[in-house]
């Protein structure tokens, strides 16, 4: 099971101060940053894309694109700051460069992140809720939700912040859950959406004055306004999303005394260069243009590729349009480089969610240590995939026609390998994966490796939360042949010895079964690139875990052992000692090392909302490799 974004959304406005991470890494373990060479093209300077990671699960994560290399730098900021930890944060909100510095808001980590243009941290200003940035002079400007779905009538603020301190200056109070803002002249824009009231959206557009920071003037704009951009003639382009219903989205045009223009368009994004304005057009996965000086929609549109699947992020420069696709919300998104005619110049995996871009002048320094007949630290290979039936098989990864299990195989690889920051589905019970390494993994004092899942804590609590307990088996490439058809041994969670552990379950799957979709996913649950009808899986069931707690069906989070259990904020709570293995007989083993790891999933639970438990993985980490 995995929140669809709409539970996550619901989730996330009634929980507004969770999380917030400041611990540094056990033992300074470096996470370094992945290159991958996209295109031999030549541009100028570079491009930060911040990935909003999803909810809950602390992956808000900097990649850098080296424009004058072409080269993509996955994981920049963990690269840049090695005694930080490996995340930014809970949701990467917006990204901006003023003077020289690099602001990033992680919006349910509830700050904005401070650091210099090489991405090294310099500090942070702690502001609950926050959501989007605007400069002037030597401040920094940013909006605020304030309230949540049990008090939604409670009006946002925007916080004003010096930029020499990193204090807050000054609030003000402005509408009902301000987005966007943009500064003209010696004044302050910023649009109210009045996300939290979704039976009755705010519409209006306020004025700050910026020298008495008082709000002078609340305009009337349109229905649930979200996004707001100047053009070079001063006029304001503000995007007003209509309520997802009959009231329809639309782009309206504002010269900070009359509406210009309303321009009828779903407008996801919007971003200005010159003289034409760029608009994200999701439902037809276009990117439309207008003319910045009569307001006329174009001819010219860009036809984004079949590949994509949620347009998302939007960025116009001198020389190219970037756009990214969130894909599912819930793994690797895409960034795709246009150039103005249309034709796409190339595109690199992102993170999770690449919503927000930003353009550097100058190329930060790439350079990386050399790594040749060095070990990484990080998944390299997978050499099983089967997953259970469950909502997520087929999707993460995404099953196309004609793909079989190699493929599939290829698939998770790409999502895990290097860190790639991608999300695997085991589905229900029993469901698994095996992967490796590019070396043996010693079994030295203390835990050797981190298995990465997306589990969570429910507010206010470290014992409840999302978990879906995955159990790890080891093996050690006893005949030398580089598969993993060796003895597997057990790493002994805390429920191992339990009497209500079933150590002997399988269940049977098949396709005629195959018929029970929930509300939020109505593909195939049965793995389509199986050939045959039915599959039969092994191992070890754990007793459900759910219970309760104000009418919120949660787990209990296990003591240790189980992959997918907690967080991967904790570094304990996701790390495992080869020296747990037990053989099949619950015999403690001596391991000098091990080859193979195989994950499965050891919950049999199908809650009633959400539907089936089923442990997703992230990635795995070597802990005693420092590169």
């Amino acid at each position: 099971m995995y929140f669809s974004r709409q539970i996550l959304i619901g989730c996330w406005l009634l929980a507004l101060s969770s999380w917030l991470f400041t611990s540094c890494r056990k033992d300074e373990v470096i996470y370094p940053t992945i290159p991958t060479n996209v295109t031999d093209e030549v541009q100028e300077g570079g491009l930060y894309v911040l990935c909003e990671g999803n909810m809950g699960s602390n992956k808000a994560r900097l990649d850098y694109m080296n424009l004058e290399t072409g080269t993509y730098y996955a994981n920049w900021y963990g690269a840049q700051n090695p005694k930080q930890v490996k995340e930014l944060g809970d949701v990467g909100n917006d990204i901006a460069v003023y003077g020289n510095r690099l602001y990033a808001v992680i919006n349910c980590s509830h700050k904005v992140e401070v650091m210099d243009l090489q991405a090294h941290r310099i500090g942070q200003v702690d502001i609950a809720n926050c959501r989007y940035l605007a400069f002037h002079g030597d401040k920094a400007y940013v909006s605020a939700y304030v309230g949540s779905l049990a008090d939604p009538d409670l009006l946002g603020s925007v916080f004003e912040i010096d930029t020499a301190t990193l204090q807050i200056t000054r609030e003000v109070k402005v509408g009902h859950q301000p987005d966007e803002l943009c500064v003209v002249d010696d004044k302050l824009y910023v649009v109210n959406s009045g996300g939290y009231l979704t039976d009755r959206y705010d519409s209006t557009l306020s004025v700050i004055d910026l020298a008495s920071f008082t709000e002078i003037e609340k305009i009337p704009v349109g229905l649930n306004p979200t996004r707001i951009r100047k053009d070079d003639h001063g006029h304001l382009w503000i995007c007003c999303q209509g309520n997802y219903k009959d009231i329809l989205p639309q782009v309206v045009v504002y010269d900070r005394t009359n509406v210009l223009k309303r321009i009828p368009t779903p407008c996801a994004n919007i971003s200005i260069y010159g003289e034409t304005a760029y608009i994200i057009d999701n439902e037809a996965k276009t990117v439309k243009t207008i003319s910045v000086e009569n307001y006329v929609l174009s001819p010219f549109t860009f036809h984004l590729s079949p590949s994509y699947e949620n347009p998302y992020g939007l960025l116009a420069t001198k020389d190219a349009l970037y756009v990214t696709d969130a894909k599912n919300y819930v793994s690797s998104g895409v960034l795709h480089c246009y150039s103005y005619d249309g034709h796409e110049r190339w595109q690199a995996v992102t993170g999770d969610i690449p919503g927000h871009l930003c353009r550097v002048g100058e190329a930060m320094q790439t350079d990386t240590t050399d790594t040749i007949n060095h070990y990484t630290s990080y998944i390299q290979h997978v050499y099983e995939y089967m997953p259970a039936m469950g909502q997520f098989v087929n999707i993460l990864p995404k099953y196309e026609e004609g793909d079989d299990a190699e493929a599939m195989i290829q698939k998770c690889e790409k999502a895990l390998a290097n860190n790639a920051g991608g999300t695997v589905t085991l589905g229900g019970w029993g469901g698994y994966i095996t992967f490796g390494f590019d070396h043996p993994v010693k079994n030295e004092e203390g835990r050797d490796i981190r298995i990465l899942g997306n589990a969570f804590y429910m507010a206010g609590s470290t014992e409840y939360g999302s978990s879906e307990p995955g159990i790890v088996l080891v093996s050690v490439d006893e005949n030398a042949n580089g598969l993993p058809d060796d003895t597997w041994y057990e790493l002994k969670g805390c429920l191992y010895d339990d009497p209500t552990t079933d150590h002997a379950f399988s269940r049977t799957y098949t396709r005629e079964s195959d018929t029970i979709r929930n509300a939020f996913h109505d593909q195939p649950y049965y793995p389509q690139w199986l050939t045959a009808d039915a599959y039969t899986l092994y191992g070890a069931k754990l007793a459900p875990q759910s219970v309760t707690i104000s009418g919120q069906n949660v787990q209990r989070i296990l003591e240790f052992g189980y992959v997918d259990n907690k967080p991967n904020t904790d570094l304990e709570g996701t790390s495992f000692d080869i020296s747990w293995a037990v053989d099949a007989n619950g015999n403690a083993v001596q391991l000098d090392s091990i080859h193979f790891v195989r994950v499965y999933n050891a919950a049999d639970e199908i809650l009633e909302l959400t539907g089936e438990l089923s442990t997703e993985i992230t990635g795995a980490i070597d802990l005693h490799i420092n590169n």
